[in-house]
């Protein structure tokens, strides 16, 4: 009896067979042999095991210039809010600084290519939803980027990433 067995593994290679059983499977088994150890294991299991998610490169995202850490693009989905989230989050993972002062913040988002017209106005939003702490006021207030913050931030730099 001959079989046939179509493989398309993540890495964009494939494996076709046709013939006796025995035939596709050491053909299967040395096909897996030459992808690595993972791809063994996947086929013992019989399902692909999940895989770490990637971690963004903050280095790739992010660059630090006048002693800034700016976005290195402006990309068109990402607004001004999401660009103060991402610079904070690139702050702390590169520098590992907690809090940034609203002027500097403000400076890091309009050296990277976005015009808010108030920084504690484009907040209000990503504050409410505690993905960043607000202290201080007026002139000596400062942006603290939360866990939270920090989780929607690599979200979004896996995106653009």
């Amino acid at each position: 009896m001959n079989y046939k067995l179509r493989i398309k593994h993540p890495s964009g290679a494939e494996f076709e067979a046709e013939g006796p059983a025995e035939f596709i499977i050491s053909e299967k088994e040395g096909f897996l042999s030459r992808l690595g150890p993972a791809g063994a294991a996947r086929a013992e299991n019989g399902r692909q095991p999940k895989e770490p998610q990637e971690k963004p490169s903050w280095e790739a995202l992010a660059e630090a210039k006048n002693g800034l850490i700016i976005l290195r693009n402006k990309h068109p989905q990402v607004k001004a809010g999401e660009a103060a989230l991402l610079i904070l989050a690139a702050e702390r993972q590169l520098n590992g600084t907690e809090s940034l002062s609203a002027i500097t913040l403000s400076k890091a988002v309009k050296t990277s290519g976005y015009a808010p017209e108030r920084l504690d106005r484009t907040l209000v939003k990503a504050v409410r939803e505690g993905l960043i702490k607000a202290s201080g006021t007026k002139r000596n207030r400062s942006y603290q980027i939360t866990d939270k913050g920090l989780e929607r931030a690599w979200l979004e730099a896996r995106k653009l990433g």
